[in-house]
């Protein structure tokens, strides 16, 4: 199949969506709902990543692979972080792991103590907390400003204490679909070496940017910055492989490669990932580019068609996301908080979001919901439909 017919509705099949994908989507709801809810595409993955699980499935050999993983996957990774992200990766300095959550908390294991502090960005996906918290650190947040939709950077300086240890850095930022800029970077690059902080730069939406909004990498901005960056990123938002959980982290220097490595636990065989899903992975990072291509044409549409309905309906405010697959309006109806939202949505309307709760993302996002739109066309204005009728049954 081309690439662009890949991302139509009748590429997408429900019935088997409503068994396999959990997380909140469809396959935790009931029949009648539409699940515009966590960020998973309902769309299968591209050829070649079927062919390659098939091939490797049909050989009936699953043996063991190598501790730090499959060569040739660790070379994917590598020359995609050149290639793309304009940083000299080298094969030895890629650890696979098991998810970017996995790969979080193998950092944050590495590198903080309990009462330790980290800077993270509110709101922003629960898994920098959860990692945080894990090892008994305590998180710090840069406030959002609410004129921009960015974070408050000259909050930064009060933010550090004698324990501060880590920046977490996401961008795209989930889930204000925000696009650090060059200068952004740079101001976090500097202010963790001025305080002697280690960076955790979480990549996992870097292929889902929209122009004229160009990713820049932390780790491409070289000297000590890069030096104290270590980089995580997944296959899931890009390719659709969260089943298999698959990723890796970009460690930037010896030490702190054979770091990961012991703290991963990848040489007992208790960590690492199941060597199928690295064939899967190199497949998509080696020839599923055309297909992310095809995606990100359909992703702008859906994207500009949405933003226009929800800014039409009373009491919704929405930017257009920069990058991301995930649109994070705010609603405004009296007497209701993003949880009774969310649930008035559900029962009411039969479509399922995410509230912007601080479990989620912290505090910063009350007030919002996030939804969904990597799916086809007529899900999504379906989705909205139901949104609209909703919200207007609230205002009478």
């Amino acid at each position: 199949m081309q690439p662009d017919l890949h991302y139509t509705h009748a590429n997408i099949d429900l019935a088997l969506l409503r068994q396999r994908a959990f997380n909140y989507r469809w396959a935790t709801l009931p029949a009648d709902v539409i699940a515009l809810t966590a960020a998973d595409p309902d769309f299968p993955v591209a050829d070649p990543i079927r062919d390659a699980v098939l091939d490797y499935a049909k050989s009936g050999v699953y043996s063991y692979g190598p501790h730090e993983g499959l060569s040739e996957f660790r070379e994917a990774c590598a020359r995609m972080m050149r290639e793309r992200r304009n940083v000299p990766a080298q094969a030895a300095q890629i650890l696979p792991i098991d998810s970017v959550a996995s790969a979080m908390t193998v950092v944050t294991r590495l590198l903080m103590q309990a009462g330790d502090e980290a800077i993270i960005f509110d709101p922003v996906d629960y898994l920098f907390r959860t990692s945080v918290e894990a090892v008994g650190g305590k998180v710090v947040l840069v406030p959002l400003d609410h004129t921009t939709g960015r974070p408050d950077w000259s909050a930064l300086p009060s933010l550090i204490t004698p324990r501060t240890r880590l920046l977490g850095v996401c961008s795209p930022i989930n889930p204000l679909g925000v696009v650090l800029s060059e200068a952004e970077l740079r101001l976090l690059g500097d202010f963790a070496v001025a305080h002697k902080l280690w960076i955790l730069n979480d990549e996992i939406w870097s292929d889902i940017v929209f122009q004229p909004h160009q990713y820049l990498s932390m780790a491409a901005l070289g000297g000590e910055i890069a030096e104290r960056c270590i980089t995580v990123h997944g296959m899931s938002k890009t390719f659709g492989l969260a089943g298999l959980r698959v990723g890796y982290i970009h460690a930037p220097t010896e030490e702190l490669y054979q770091g990961m490595v012991k703290t991963s636990q990848v040489l007992t065989t208790a960590g690492g990932v199941a060597t199928i899903s690295q064939i899967a992975a190199t497949a998509a990072l080696n020839e599923g580019w055309p297909w992310v291509d095809a995606f990100l044409r359909h992703l702008h549409a859906q994207r500009e068609m949405a933003v226009t309905r929800l800014n039409a309906m009373p009491g919704v405010q929405c930017r257009a996301p920069e990058a991301t697959y995930l649109l994070f309006p705010q609603v405004t109806v009296a007497g209701m908080d993003s949880l009774a939202l969310q649930a008035h949505l559900l029962e009411k309307g039969r479509v399922a979001v995410v509230p912007g709760a601080t479990k989620f993302f912290g505090p910063g996002a009350e007030g919002h919901l996030r939804i969904c739109f990597a799916t086809s066309r007529e899900i999504l204005s379906e989705g909205l439909d139901r949104i609209e009728h909703s919200l207007q049954a609230l205002n009478r």
